[in-house]
């Protein structure tokens, strides 16, 4: 910041190449010699991005993007679901006779890669459409595709969004400061109080598996990790968030209450904005939408999802993940267009967004099961559950099979479920404590950082969407 702000006050171009080292050097102490590959992609880009622009023949257009596509979806796959390939593969030749076992290979995935693919292929996508134009300036581009905030986890920004923050970058202030304070003490407070001390008890249910025939069991280890993941994932975020906004750099909003949803697309709109709108526009629409007919619409709303699904992990489960959503948004469209459904809306407004709301939650939590258990026959078994199939219901044993610190995750969820569904009606919790008075700000983020130093657990717990 004092080598941003004060050594190089009014150098532009000096200011934005300081971004991009501090940004490699970022990414080269979380992910080592991988950074190559993030050099590999901004490479790429840059140059098919400048070749698409300068041509007017669509065959060359076509040749540079499709490369450009190649290059980048070819290092995703090589390091993110070669292995995945080879033991799928391997499962599948199980159930044929004498064939030979094909070897994984030893492939550490780079920290961030889906996260900076997606961002840098938009970037040759809209030049190619029309949308956008290349940047004038290769450090411009690499500081976009290598911009340390949300490198490794996002949010997933639009080439022009971020080229209209750095085309002249902003100078020091201290209210713009404070706000990105505030995002990162609200970060810090999600994932170390909130999130990571609701990971004993998601743990303690999952992993050991004890009396997952326990509806109420299954229950709360559902509850306690969706509120995980949000408060580990948007903790994050806001981090970055804040972390851009101190440097003058204002980043996309990647959730906006999705607790709140009261519909599985509501949900979607809320949810990690920045993947789903990319889904939509870079690959729901190009496969038809619904745009024609209800079949390919099923179709590209189908391979959307499962896609979606996949991108999060080299596993099954995320597939099937991604198909339960499809099955729920589907369904969601459905009952929208039911004339049934609508006069009961418009009888009874109150009564059937609370319905609605209830239902949406009650399957987007079931499918948070899928989500975290990797483990076929627990998966199962708990799914079952859930659902109160051949399960039983046992608030003493649930009690029974947690941690310690019951009394204090209770509470936890509790404040979570209020603040959340509060906030939105304040604007945000976070932008409400940044606008209030000094005294007042200091106070309640010192309580918050206190917290973070007491409370957090002795176990070390990564941000889950690093793995992505």
């Amino acid at each position: 910041m004092a080598l941003y702000f004060f050594a190089l006050r009014g150098k532009r171009d000096q200011r934005i190449v300081l971004l991009v080292a501090m940004s490699y050097l970022f990414f080269w102490m979380a992910s080592g010699w991988h950074f190559l590959l993030l050099a590999v992609s901004t490479c790429t880009d840059w140059f098919a991005g400048r070749r698409i622009s300068d041509s007017d023949e669509q065959t060359i257009r076509k040749r540079w993007l499709g490369g450009s596509l190649i290059i980048n979806l070819g290092i995703l796959a090589t390091f993110k679901y070669l292995n995945f390939i080879i033991e799928s593969l391997n499962l599948i030749s199980l159930r044929l006779p004498s064939s030979p076992e094909i070897d994984t290979f030893s492939l550490i995935l780079p920290v961030g890669i889906s996260f900076y693919t997606f961002q840098t292929m938009s970037y040759t996508i809209d030049i190619y459409r029309g949308k956008s134009k290349p940047y004038e300036r290769f450090h411009d581009f690499a500081c976009y595709a290598s911009f340390f905030p949300q490198l490794v986890a996002g949010p997933i920004v639009r080439s022009h969004e971020f080229l209209n923050q750095i085309e002249n970058p902003k100078e020091f202030s201290l209210s713009r400061a404070r706000l990105g304070a505030t995002l990162i003490f609200y970060g810090l407070f999600k994932k170390m109080v909130i999130a990571d001390n609701l990971a004993l008890h998601v743990n303690s249910i999952f992993s050991e598996g004890a009396a997952l025939d326990n509806t109420a069991l299954v229950w709360w280890g559902a509850l306690c990790f969706g509120i995980q993941i949000y408060c580990d994932f948007s903790g994050y975020t806001d981090i970055a968030l804040g972390s851009a906004h101190i440097l003058g750099i204002e980043l996309p909003e990647n959730f906006r209450t999705p607790y709140a949803a009261t519909s599985p697309r509501d949900f979607w709109r809320r949810w990690h904005i920045s993947l789903s709108t990319w889904l939509r526009d870079y690959l729901y629409i190009p496969l038809g939408g619904s745009r024609h007919g209800s079949r390919a619409m099923v179709i590209a709303l189908m391979a959307t999802m499962l896609l979606g699904g996949l991108w999060h992990g080299a596993s099954w489960n995320f597939v099937l993940w991604g198909f339960l959503h499809g099955l729920l948004l589907l369904a969601n469209r459905a009952l929208s267009s039911s004339n049934t459904i609508a006069s009961f809306f418009n009888r009874f407004p109150r009564t059937m967004t609370t319905a609605s709301w209830l239902c949406t939650q009650y399957f987007v939590f079931l499918t948070w099961l899928v989500f975290r258990i990797e483990d076929t026959s627990m998966l199962a078994r708990s799914m079952k559950s859930f659902v109160g199939w051949d399960s039983h219901w046992d608030i003493d044993e649930l009690v029974g099979a947690l941690p310690f610190i019951k009394i204090t995750t209770g509470v936890m969820v509790a404040g979570f479920a209020i603040f959340h569904l509060s906030s939105g009606y304040v604007g945000g919790g976070k932008y409400w404590l940044a606008r209030r008075q000094p005294l007042v700000w200091g106070i309640i983020c010192g309580i918050m950082t206190f917290l973070c130093i007491v409370m957090r657990p002795s176990e070390t717990i990564d941000f889950i969407y690093f793995r992505f």
